[in-house]
């Protein structure tokens, strides 16, 4: 079978907008199983509840059943867009920057493929700095303090260890996801018993002051949701990327690939638990009572024989395998469909690495560098792609596409010139209402509030809103475009 030819499309795609990591083939390197799909969750899922909770706006009021279910529901409004576009990568194999093209046009797709680079270089960066401080556990020397922190030992072994993975694409990254997962769900276990057996607080405790279930807990809940939110949504687009590996591996009896959303539900399910698992661990050890800052792990483990080598050791697997699968793979693929001719997966994940490894060094050169701000920033924007998306394949097209389509010149996706005017309006407008409102201590647009005062009401849900306003205008400007005649179509 030729490298660049579709199995199951009519011709051969253009091979400028085409090469072989991009097109739906069905090869042995993509055949991702269940298991390899919740060891990457396994990781993905413990960095982000630890992350998710010590930044948790008013955690210390909730009950730990009402902190749950903050978490639950974030995950729902960002996760079940997310299993909306994913149902594409499934039925054709293509990756998200692919299917993208049938929306915004095969140049236009450019748009949401460099904003979905760009967020998954920020949070590379920041996992990348979580890996450092793993290995400067392990050996006990921080490196050069200064700016270029970032030349030191450690960052540049945790960069090569990357590098020594994503070089072997997405079949080394499943290799040591598998390795990986055991690793980090020992540690969690060992975690779990020393603080157990060595309580430094009780597990699960109620607030002194809870928030009761009423209207009060709504008011109290929404900043909570909002911060939770933001996290979730930069994975909620890169989630798509990772599960569709799966689909290339399968066929049905007419040749497509078979349905792995399954595996995708499985991210929720170890996400609720895993933020069950950290609320204990946190209670349990004191964490917030205490004010540590640091590692929940270390701070967890501490007393322990040999505890900074477990936490460093659960640190930086679960940073490798979370930061590879769930950033680099989406970045690779974003940053190869802008030059197919140009960069394959392989090439664009090393750009990728580099590019976020550039992050790291200038958050640690920088104080403007917050996580939390970038992604209560981007998470509009990921909103307004995700409505977009969902309308286009759902409503406009009804899950029907031609994949050859998506490759090729003057085909129904080229609209005019490559492009879809109609969902970058869309886009456009679905961003200003998500971010406009936002406050500038909140989404780093400006300490004197927000850029449109009146959007504010919308800060707390600017993803929801996004979505629903960018999906709800390109249905309608569709529609009327095919009334008007069949340009476009």
């Amino acid at each position: 079978m030729s490298a660049l030819r579709d199995p199951y499309a009519e011709g051969a795609p253009d091979r400028r907008y085409a090469n072989a990591d991009l097109l739906p083939a069905g090869t042995g390197e993509f055949r991702w199983r269940w298991w390899d799909f919740a060891a990457v969750w396994v990781c993905v899922s413990w960095t982000l509840a630890a992350l998710m909770l010590s930044g948790m706006p008013g955690a210390d009021r909730f009950t730990w059943p009402q902190t749950l279910l903050i978490c639950c529901l974030a995950q729902l409004l960002v996760l079940l867009p997310s299993f909306l576009v994913e149902h594409a990568g499934d039925r054709y194999g293509v990756p998200f920057a692919v299917f993208a093209r049938s929306a915004f046009g095969i140049r236009g797709a450019a748009l949401p493929a460099l904003l979905r680079f760009a967020s998954a270089c920020v949070w590379f960066g920041f996992q990348a700095d979580l890996g450092v401080q793993g290995i400067v556990l392990l050996t006990g020397d921080p490196g050069p303090s200064d700016a270029f922190g970032f030349l030191g030992p450690a960052p540049l072994v945790f960069l090569g260890l990357q590098l020594w993975i994503v070089t072997k694409g997405p079949r080394g990254l499943r290799r040591f996801a598998d390795l990986a997962a055991p690793v980090l769900i020992a540690g969690l276990a060992v975690a779990f018993l020393w603080v157990s057996t060595h309580p430094r607080g009780p597990m699960l405790p109620e607030p002194a002051r809870p928030v009761g279930w009423g209207a009060d807990f709504w008011l109290e809940a929404a900043p909570a949701l909002a911060a939770a939110t933001a996290l979730f949504a930069a994975v909620g687009l890169t989630v798509p990327d990772l599960v569709h590996l799966g689909a290339r591996g399968r066929r049905t009896e007419d040749g497509r690939p078979g349905s792995r959303l399954g595996v995708g539900l499985l991210l929720p399910v170890l996400m609720t638990g895993m933020s069950l698992y950290t609320m204990a661990l946190m209670s349990g050890s004191g964490y917030a009572e205490e004010g540590y800052a640091g590692s929940l792990t270390l701070h967890a483990l501490a007393g322990m024989p040999g505890g900074t080598v477990v936490a460093a050791a659960m640190l930086i697997v679960a940073t490798l395998c979370g930061n590879l699968g769930l950033n680099l793979v989406s970045a690779a693929y974003d940053l190869s469909s802008t030059t197919p001719s140009r960069l394959g997966f392989r090439g664009a994940a090393v750009v990728a690495a580099l590019a976020g490894s550039a992050v790291a060094w200038w958050a640690r050169s920088s104080s403007d560098y917050q996580v939390l701000v970038w992604a209560d920033l981007a998470e509009g924007f990921f909103g307004t792609v995700s409505g977009i998306l969902v309308a286009e394949y759902w409503i406009v097209r009804g899950t029907r596409l031609r994949p050859a389509d998506l490759y090729r010149r003057g085909g129904p996706f080229w609209y005019a010139g490559g492009w879809n005017w109609r969902a970058v309006v869309s886009f456009l407008v679905g961003g200003v209402l998500a971010v406009g409102g936002s406050s500038g201590e909140n989404s780093g647009l400006g300490a004197n509030g927000p850029a449109l005062p009146f959007l504010s009401a919308l800060d707390d849900f600017g993803w929801l809103a996004g979505l629903v306003a960018a999906g709800g205008l390109y249905t309608a400007l569709t529609r009327w475009a095919r009334r008007a005649g069949p340009a476009g179509d």
